[in-house]
């Protein structure tokens, strides 16, 4: 009989490991990769801001100079912004390189993981010899967060990891049942690394963000993403927010210049752009409920209510499986996200990102046409 962690590896092999791969999706269904409408990866509807375009383009002549690997006028702007102190960050290329980063140097044996969610926090401790522990979170139920059962399997683990809010199911985890999960993590010395690549999105962020404890709480390690709100995955900016010492051991471990030039001007313009990040929260907040609306009248969808800038589908209602539906959606130029490798997921469901309102409805006349 297959066991959980042959399902789960069958399944990341036969379905793309993650959304936005224009290469891949050109070659699959014979377009150029600028003729897809991408709605399989979660970025900015806005794109990137014009003051990030232009001074990317006025600081080309760095390339061919080695990058700042300190980055320090970007650690700087970002204590400024998030009210850390700079001593507690530590920029990557990317979330993702972080998450492997501490998977590595902090040797977790064990891990809790509720599921369905991001799933390279799994394969970063698997990769760097752990062993990793699901919680499932039920369906049927809207996806609820399990906090009595993850609770109760705290003692044993050395690490738990949280997307919050939750990628792929939208849910955001309120504030209060984070603090109790660190007072208790806290007395049985487990690591609670939350990962919050997607809070610029929510509406009202500083009521829900752990920012503020990350610099005072030895049990909470935080992750945060430029990539996502600046709309820019092409270069890739991830942000570690924890006390000192981690972040100094961290840092004596990664490899050097992994953040490359443009990344940290891109980084530094992008902040500064306050109302361009507000601007963009609205539209995600208006968009989102409008796809939730219209996703809803469609025969066989189910779409489950999200805080993020994306919407996680129930499609079992419909004749097709998630790969059938995303192939016939791609042959239209229409991209969304399989979730059949997300564990605790299958063949049911896909992710569509919130994108601007005549985005989305050519999605809707796509789907439409399926359906």
């Amino acid at each position: 009989m297959m066991g959980l962690d042959d399902k789960i590896e069958r399944d990341y092999q036969s379905v793309p490991p993650h959304g936005g791969n224009l290469v891949r999706a050109a070659m699959e269904y014979g377009l150029g990769p600028r003729d897809f409408l991408d709605f399989s990866a979660n970025i900015n509807p806005l794109g990137p801001c014009p003051s990030v375009l232009e001074a990317i383009k006025a600081n080309l002549w760095q390339i061919c100079h080695y990058p700042d690997p300190d980055c320090r006028e970007l650690k700087s702007t970002l204590a400024g912004h998030l009210g850390v102190d700079t001593r507690c960050l530590l920029v990557g290329n990317g979330a993702s390189e972080l998450i492997y980063l501490l998977a590595r140097v902090l040797s977790f044996r064990r891990v809790l993981i509720p599921a369905p969610t991001f799933s390279e926090y799994a394969l970063a401790v698997k990769a760097a010899g752990g062993e990793v522990n699901y919680i499932f979170l039920d369906p049927s139920l809207g996806f609820p967060f399990p906090l009595e059962e993850v609770l109760r399997r705290l003692p044993g683990v050395d690490a738990l990891f949280l997307c919050n809010p939750n990628n792929p199911t939208g849910g955001l985890i309120p504030r209060r049942e984070l603090e109790a999960l660190l007072e208790a993590a806290a007395a049985y010395k487990v690591m609670v690394i939350v990962d919050e690549a997607f809070m610029d999105f929510v509406v009202d962020p500083q009521s829900h963000t752990l920012l503020s404890l990350t610099g005072r709480n030895t049990s909470l390690i935080l992750l945060y993403s430029l990539t996502k709100i600046l709309a820019i995955p092409g270069l890739r900016l991830g942000v570690l927010a924890a006390q000192p010492n981690v972040v100094e051991a961290l840092e004596g471990a990664r490899d050097p210049w992994s953040v490359n030039a443009l990344a940290q001007v891109a980084g530094v313009a992008g902040l500064q752009e306050k109302e361009y990040i507000e601007a963009a929260r609205d539209m995600v907040a208006r968009e989102r409920d409008f796809l939730f609306r219209e996703l809803s009248s469609l025969p066989g969808l189910r779409p489950f209510p999200g805080a993020a800038n994306f919407l996680l589908v129930d499609i079992t209602g419909t004749k097709y499986a998630a790969g059938e539906l995303v192939r016939r959606l791609g042959c239209r130029g229409i991209l969304v996200r399989n979730c059949a490798n997300f564990p605790g997921l299958s063949e049911g469901y896909i992710r569509i990102a919130v994108r601007r309102r005549e985005e989305n409805l050519r999605l809707l006349e796509a789907l439409r046409e399926v359906l």
